[in-house]
């Protein structure tokens, strides 16, 4: 069974008004700009920092330099401008969806030429019965529900993350 504890209560607290915080903050082209920044500087640190082998430290040296690169990965996220690491990942998400929103709405007719052809395909299958044809379309009708509801953007964030956009595809597009 679940204890409530006070620290729980503080930590469900927080965890609100950050939801909270961010549904009432309106998304701007500075936080893009700080999102994109942050994330090229923290890739050339990670990319730095895979020159370490962990598994040959010791224990309290690996917990060390965990804690040694947690700082200076904090410090990479207040440098541009985030308070900490709850609101940086806030605003990632938010720019993210909105990403993933403008892509989607950019290939959504050829998305859903794609998915009607899948539908007919299924329909005039001969050699599947009606109820693996109901089964198959309604999974399908699922799928693209989900791709509409898996990136819900507001219209505000999507706007503002527009002109981003190309500078997005390059910097994240090149990444392995």
């Amino acid at each position: 069974m679940l204890k409530i504890t006070p620290f729980l209560y503080a930590a469900l607290a927080v965890l609100f008004s950050i939801v909270a915080y961010a549904q009432q903050t309106p998304l701007t082209k500075a936080d893009v700009r700080n999102v994109i920044d942050t994330v090229k500087e923290l890739q050339r640190e990670v990319d730095k920092d895979k020159a370490y082998d962990f598994e040959k430290m010791t224990q309290v040296g690996a917990t060390l330099k965990s804690q040694v690169m947690y700082n200076k990965y904090l410090n990479i996220i207040k440098s541009h401008g985030f308070s900490g690491p709850e609101i940086w990942t806030e605003t990632v998400t938010r720019v993210f969806k909105a990403y993933g929103a403008y892509k989607m709405q950019q290939e959504s007719p050829e998305m859903d030429a794609q998915m009607q052809q899948a539908i007919s395909q299924v329909q005039n299958n001969s050699n599947l019965t009606a109820e693996q044809k109901q089964q198959m379309l309604q999974m399908m009708g699922q799928a693209k529900q989900s791709m509409r509801t898996y990136v819900n953007a507001s219209s505000s964030d999507i706007k503002v993350v527009k002109p981003f956009v190309a500078e997005i595809d390059a910097t994240f597009g090149k990444r392995k």
